[in-house]
């Protein structure tokens, strides 16, 4: 019997699967009748089962008996760094690529996911973006997951394994730091005090529950003949205020928000096209902004993140 594309109980190999993303895919994963294999640099535990350098012996080791590789691993923009300057991202990012392939085709894989982002499409473009348009990537670390991303479709159509990389917006849940508007919001309203909202009231955010990225990741797994690029967002533009608003009504801290929009700056606004990922992958996202958020709040009630009575904070 199957599992759509591997065998059930087949094995996905998921790299940095102790990051945000990589908790929640195991956990679906095994939900979804697949074998999560964790890789990770960290010594094995709980959350890595295969230690790997990321370089190519390490990870044909490491992928031995899997099926299929979920890459998740890389590294992302910080505060600290140049946006200007590509080096730190070069190997993580992009020279881990083709030793990646190399150790799959070693190891007998027979599909990669590799999970890109929505900053490739850049800024001033016709919306909704869409797979075929041309990209402006908005920094340089976009730039090493685009590059990662050609690197890829290039190793993978001279001689497989079949490849996707999916340009996933941006991602929040529970145990996210980086998506710094929403959690900020979320801890704000979690401890009863006053969101602020600055920028341009036009700024509108194109966001995505980590169930729904999850789920399109599986997806991916599960049609292997889907190869290229493909979106997967949230659906919607979702401005800034909105976000607030609703963040506060989940938490109980209805109208706790002062607005202090701007016009007179920039109005930043993306948004992808699903057509594909609808149409290809039989995906689309099961979580509006209301629905996300209200589960989110279930995930943090149920590991103790925060307290119902007092709504207090403890992560």
């Amino acid at each position: 019997m199957s599992v759509d594309g591997c065998v059930a109980g087949g094995k996905v190999a998921v790299t940095g699967a102790s990051g945000f993303i990589g908790r929640y895919l195991c956990e679906d994963l095994e939900a979804a009748g697949y074998r999560p294999l964790r890789l990770g640099r960290g010594a094995p535990q709980a959350a890595v089962e295969r230690q790997t350098d990321y370089s190519r012996d390490s990870l044909a080791r490491a992928l031995e008996g899997a099926e299929a590789v979920v890459h998740l691993a890389g590294r992302r923009m910080t505060r600290q760094d140049d946006p200007d300057d590509i080096t730190p991202f070069q190997k993580p990012n992009v020279a881990v690529i083709g030793d990646l392939v190399a150790a799959a085709r070693q190891a007998g894989v027979r599909r990669i996911v590799l999970a890109s982002t929505i900053a490739v499409y850049g800024r001033d473009q016709p919306l909704p973006c869409h797979e075929g348009m041309g990209v402006q990537p908005i920094n340089a670390y976009a730039t090493s997951k685009l590059m990662a991303e050609a690197h890829l479709g290039m190793l993978t159509r001279a001689g497989g394994p079949s490849s996707v990389a999916l340009r996933l917006a941006s991602v929040y849940g529970h145990g996210e730091k980086d998506t710094p508007v929403m959690m900020r919001f979320v801890d704000q309203a979690i401890a009863g005090e006053t969101i602020m909202v600055t920028g341009h009231p036009d700024t509108a955010i194109d966001q995505i529950y980590v169930r729904d990225a999850t789920a399109a990741i599986i997806a991916a797994l599960r049609h292997p003949e889907v190869t290229g690029i493909c979106n997967i967002g949230g659906g919607a533009a979702l401005p800034v205020r909105r976000i607030a608003e609703t963040v506060n009504v989940i938490h109980g801290n209805m109208g706790n928000l002062i607005d202090k929009t701007d016009s007179k700056g920039r109005a930043d606004c993306c948004i992808m096209a699903l057509d594909r990922a609808a149409r290809d992958l039989g995906w689309r996202p099961a979580y509006d902004l209301e629905a996300g958020l209200q589960d989110m709040r279930k995930v943090m009630l149920a590991c103790g993140a925060i307290i119902e009575e007092d709504m207090a904070c403890r992560r």
